[in-house]
């Protein structure tokens, strides 16, 4: 199951947001940020402002934040928001025999987005935040630039 780009960019931008508390950022700041659109961007957050994951302050010093506590808004919640993720209900090829419940293999494929539901709403925001790859979501490490000195050759013949 994958998930869709603007459930992505969703993530992305709570995430954003998540590691920036008490910092309102600007769209622009976001997009930088998120690598999402700027013109994109609205069509993003506006379900997250009406579902009150966050909030936008117009003016100076204003620009979204969240508006829920990171430690309980939780992955699915934020799919959910911008594109739910859809259940395998009835069959999908809407065979007459198939009324009555899921062939094997829509079951199988109902199973396994079932799953990935469970997990997305087990993982919080927080929860992501802390876990420990070595690498900060949404940020790029800055390589060390190594200046290496090659010794110039004393000319042939001299020495």
């Amino acid at each position: 199951m994958s998930v869709s780009q603007t459930a992505e960019y969703a993530l992305r931008s709570v995430v954003w947001l998540a590691q920036n508390p008490g910092e309102p950022q600007t769209t622009q700041q976001l997009a930088d940020g998120t690598r999402v659109s700027v013109s994109y961007l609205p069509k993003v957050l506006q379900p997250l402002g009406r579902a009150a994951i966050l909030r936008s302050q117009r003016g100076i010093n204003g620009g979204y934040s969240l508006d829920r506590d990171p430690e309980e808004l939780t992955v699915l919640e934020i799919i959910n928001c911008v594109d739910p993720i859809q259940r395998i209900r009835r069959c999908p090829l809407s065979l007459v025999t198939h009324n009555g419940g899921l062939c094997p293999l829509h079951r199988m494929l109902d199973n396994a987005i079932a799953d990935t539901e469970r997990r997305f709403a087990s993982m919080t925001i927080a929860a992501l935040l802390r876990e420990d790859t070595g690498l900060k979501p949404l940020c790029e490490e800055t390589a060390e630039v190594i200046s290496l000195t090659i010794p110039s050759r004393a000319s042939p013949g001299k020495s």
